[in-house]
């Protein structure tokens, strides 16, 4: 995206965070404190993405993608026990989910995400739920392009809506897979399957 985008993108998410997001009390009790404290003042916004890939060999039910046990590793999460840092809500509308098969083990980190889903996981539901709230949920397929574009960018899904999740709480990424569908269990030299997905958008940063 150029600049002028750029620019546009975050005004928009800072009236967001501001005129709807915090008045509502959608942030920790922290970051709240700090926002009427100063006005704002030492809070900013940064591009951000999160992201996480993964073996999903075996997955059907509801499966848990990200979750209470989901580790920080470099190149493969950057998300750390299911939840944000205090102060950081992150605010997306872009989504891109990947998949990788007849691959190794352990090669979650060296997959390239951009083989065309198989049936069983394009079927398949995402969903964020964090608390009681559902924060998103949208079939694979809708989330899927078929990587034909010319860049990065043509791979992500643009969402009609923002959508956010609050700082320092609880939350899962789950793909509810159709009754009696699920992933191969693979498990050899080359039959295995890697999920990978990441949201773009914005977080809160504090200043300095």
């Amino acid at each position: 995206m150029n600049d002028q985008k750029n620019t546009a993108g975050h005004m928009v998410v800072w009236a967001f965070l501001t005129m709807i997001l915090l008045p509502m009390g959608a942030a920790s009790s922290s970051l709240q404190k700090e926002a009427e404290a100063n006005n704002l003042r030492d809070i900013t916004l940064a591009p951000h993405e999160l992201f996480v890939r993964q073996n999903i060999n075996g997955a059907g039910g509801i499966y848990e993608f990200v979750k209470s046990t989901t580790e920080k590793a470099d190149g493969i999460s950057n998300i750390d026990k299911g939840k944000l840092p205090t102060n950081e809500i992150f605010i997306f509308n872009e989504v891109r989910i990947g998949f990788s098969d007849g691959l190794a083990l352990n090669k979650a980190g060296e997959a390239l995400y951009e083989s065309k889903p198989s049936a069983k996981f394009r079927n398949a539901e995402f969903e964020i739920r964090q608390g009681g709230r559902l924060v998103f949920n949208l079939p694979v397929a809708s989330l899927c392009n078929n990587y034909i574009g010319t860049s990065t960018q043509d791979d992500f899904v643009i969402l009609g809506s923002l959508c956010y999740l609050r700082d320092d709480a609880d939350f899962t990424w789950s793909f509810k897979f159709p009754s009696g569908v699920a992933i191969p269990a693979g498990g050899g030299a080359a039959d295995n399957s890697y999920g990978e997905v990441r949201l773009r958008g914005h977080r809160t940063v504090r200043k300095g």
